[in-house]
């Protein structure tokens, strides 16, 4: 059992920053904004620099597995020296990767440069997910959640609106080189304007081996599922790949079909943050993997722009409302003694066992056709669902 105390022996009261949720929003969505002018084709990019379909499924795979690696040294930081150091320091070497990406020109430096950033920005994940939940009350916990994703959703989807255009005019180089300046904005601004709040920490280490014990084993299990099913759906090549290589819709029009399949989860991320605190957060996260991958299978079947756009703008929906959810969850869940740690520990775990979904997608398809990583990802989405059950129970 982990014993609480307070910073110098002090019982103070916690201290809120609203403000912080704010900062964090505003920068990412900078960063997003640039990035996802050219992000979403990157698969296409790859593949006219000489890249195969292997190729780019294992490097989605390296880009989620760096992401993972090192989140548990990145919690441990977080607990020792704020959180404030530990979402400024990789901003900045996130400005100087993209860099890189901006001057490559082999899909092989290109996708180091994506690699080694996502290692970087893994030093970070725990403290977003920690500095959210203690800048506001347990009561706004799911509002400033749905603040963090309405911010970055309106990124994402003006990100591939102005690709559409500005792709066709400077091609994607240009753009890489904006999301570097935006990186390095971001950073100045967190590291300025960003605040840590007083919190209550434990005496003893929290080690990744607490991730398989009691409740958090539920967790762990769950948000490995979770990203798997993200891994292979939002956050992967295949919804690309699918909608430019069997619907033979153009890159520019990729990017538009997912401006349009974000609007209204943007629009709609406060309500959907509501309906989480009505539901409760695990209720939530099941609803949304369930509509996700349920609209997305309906998906698969359209073809023509309308249809996609209308689709995956449905299925889009219900991902927002599992993402805020799985936010509001996993505060929930760690509590917050160690929470960077426990965090970190949560996502090093989850995210390393994911990352293989990308690769494993690639292989289905390669064997059963561009629908198989899709599959793949109902078959993760099924255990999300009976891990969260499991949850409930415990």
């Amino acid at each position: 059992m982990l014993t609480v105390s307070q910073h110098a022996g002090s019982v103070a009261a916690p201290t809120y920053r609203p403000a912080n949720v704010l900062v964090l929003s505003l920068t990412t969505a900078l960063i997003v904004v640039t990035l996802y002018t050219w992000y979403p084709v990157l698969p296409v990019v790859m593949q006219h620099r000489g890249a195969s379909s292997f190729a780019i499924s294992m490097v989605y795979t390296l880009i989620s597995l760096a992401a993972a690696v090192l989140q548990m040294q990145g919690g441990l930081l977080a607990d020792r020296f704020g959180r404030r150091l530990l979402l400024a320091v990789p901003t900045f070497a996130a400005a100087i990767l993209y860099g890189v990406v901006w001057l490559s020109t082999s899909w092989q430096v290109l996708a180091l440069a994506l690699i080694v950033m996502n290692a970087t920005g893994a030093l970070q994940s725990p403290s977003f997910t920690a500095l959210t939940a203690e800048s506001v009350p347990a009561d706004r916990r799911a509002h400033a959640f749905a603040m963090f994703q309405f911010a970055t959703g309106l990124a994402t989807l003006a990100g591939p609106a102005l690709g559409a255009v500005l792709l066709g005019a400077f091609g994607a180089r240009p753009l890489m080189g904006l999301t570097a300046i935006a990186s390095l904005a971001a950073g100045t601004m967190r590291i300025m304007l960003l605040k840590d709040v007083r919190r209550a920490y434990s005496r003893e280490r929290f080690h990744i081996r607490d991730a398989f014990a009691g409740r958090l084993r539920h967790l762990t299990v769950a948000s490995t599922a979770f990203l798997a099913v993200a891994a292979l759906t939002v956050n992967g090549p295949f919804i690309a790949l699918y909608a430019h290589g069997v619907a033979h819709l153009g890159t520019p029009t990729v990017n538009l079909l997912y401006a349009i399949g974000w609007l209204p989860a943007v629009a709609l991320s406060f309500w959907l943050g509501r309906r989480i605190t009505a539901f409760g957060s695990a209720r939530a996260l099941g609803i949304g993997v369930a509509g996700h991958l349920g609209v997305l299978g309906l998906w698969l079947l359209m073809r023509g722009e309308l249809p996609m756009m209308l689709a995956l703008a449905a299925s889009f929906l219900f991902y927002q409302l599992a993402v805020i959810a799985w936010g509001t969850l996993r505060i929930e869940q760690v509590g917050q003694e160690n929470a960077g740690a426990a965090l970190g520990a949560i996502g090093t775990v989850a995210g390393i066992i994911s990352a293989t979904g990308p690769i494993l997608g690639g292989v289905l398809a390669s064997f059963i056709g561009p629908a198989g990583a899709f599959l793949l990802a109902g078959v993760m989405g099924l255990w999300t669902l009976l891990s969260l059950r499991h949850l409930h129970a415990a």
